[in-house]
């Protein structure tokens, strides 16, 4: 536990902020809505801005304000911890703010604050729009794709899906039936009154999704070292759906990965480094949980001479933590994108994935959100 001394000589950042006892509600309350819509924070109340420490008189009163002001200044209300030290013979109370759960908060006069540095910000559209998607109160995978249509989606791969997932001839429908079928789907959606394709839709059946979607591609980086500056040994940006990006993924590392082996008999058998069912594992959770609306990023996947490192834009959704995956807890954020993924079997829908990871690997392999990123490394 980070003492009180260690906080002040810290001074304000990211995840800590000084007030002092005569905070108004209002401005207090900014504070508990940043922090709860950001990775969580400290309030240290009793302290100037420049980390000059004037006291609590009065606790008592410190207390209802803080609890008033979660409680009713805070939408959804939140319930963090207070925590009481007295240094140089003044009391200073910490307000302890968890990630919070309920995504997104607000303030009573409808501001989305997020917190950037040491100041709080109100959210942008797109900032607003993955505070909606890690609470799943939408889902980035359905949304349209302006400037696109039926015409933008494989006809040749959706027969394929049909037919073997629902004995379905796809092709012997007519032109309504094809865009009723794919409407419903949620593979199209009404864009002012137009058929036009989903993101989850462009994604699973596009002809060539990254033109529209240049986030989804996969960088693959090969390093002759264990660092990022050492040489390259090869560089790969893939393209294409993402039954086609997972494949092609598992095959370009495993041709990298070095290949021990063992003598049986007069045979040397080789040996996968990786097995390929934690391989596969880790390049599905990455395809199916990225946050496809972090339009900047892709992801990357960096193979060393010690480890694989696979980063994927996006923080675990609202209530998730590393521990809580490692036991099996989902939150999936892209539901459209795990139904088809499922369908086709390349994800069982049950959260079975990081737990068969660690079975198959056991400490080779950890988890880690920095960030805007999540990152999966297996050690070779």
């Amino acid at each position: 536990m980070t003492d009180i001394t260690t906080l002040l000589n810290q001074g304000e950042h990211a995840s800590l902020e000084f007030k002092q006892e005569d905070v108004r509600p209002e401005s207090l309350a900014k504070e508990l809505v940043a922090f709860s819509n950001t990775l969580g924070g400290i309030v240290l109340i009793g302290v100037a801005d420049d980390g000059a420490i004037f006291g609590v008189t009065d606790r008592a009163l410190i207390e209802q304000r803080v609890i008033n002001v979660a409680r009713h200044n805070v939408v959804p209300a939140i319930d963090p911890e207070l925590v009481w030290s007295c240094i140089n013979g003044q009391d200073v109370c910490e307000v302890r703010v968890g990630k919070g759960p309920a995504k997104p908060y607000q303030t009573l006069d409808g501001k989305f604050l997020i917190r950037i540095g040491s100041t709080n910000r109100q959210a942008t559209k797109e900032e607003l729009s993955r505070l909606f998607q890690a609470a799943g109160l939408v889902h980035f995978d359905i949304s349209p794709v302006e400037q696109t249509g039926p015409e933008d989606l494989d006809e040749s791969k959706l027969q394929v899906y049909w037919q073997t997932y629902y004995q379905l001839d796809y092709f012997r429908l007519d032109g309504d039936e094809r865009i009723n079928l794919l409407l419903n789907a949620d593979l199209l959606n009404l864009h002012e009154g137009l058929p036009v394709c989903t993101i989850g839709g462009l994604l699973m059946f596009g002809r060539q999704p990254q033109r529209r979607l240049p986030q989804s591609a996969i960088q693959f980086a090969a390093f002759n070292g264990v660092e990022i500056t050492d040489p390259l040994l090869d560089k790969k940006e893939l393209m294409g759906v993402l039954p086609d990006l997972i494949d092609n993924a598992a095959a370009l590392v495993r041709l990298f990965l070095p290949k021990p082996s063992t003598v049986n008999g007069l045979r040397r058998e080789e040996q996968d480094c990786i097995p390929p069912a934690a391989l596969r594992e880790a390049l599905v959770n990455a395809v199916c949980h990225r946050d496809y609306s972090l339009s900047h990023r892709r992801i990357q996947l960096f193979l060393f001479r010690d480890r694989l490192e696979i980063h994927s834009p996006g923080r675990l959704p609202n209530s998730l933590t590393v521990q809580k995956i490692r036991s099996g807890n989902s939150a999936p954020r892209n539901l459209l994108l795990l139904k088809y993924l499922d369908n086709m079997r390349y994800i069982d829908g049950l959260g079975r994935g990081v737990p068969l990871m660690i079975r198959a690997l056991g400490d080779r392999v950890s988890f880690a959100e920095n960030g805007e990123l999540f990152s999966v490394t297996i050690r070779l």
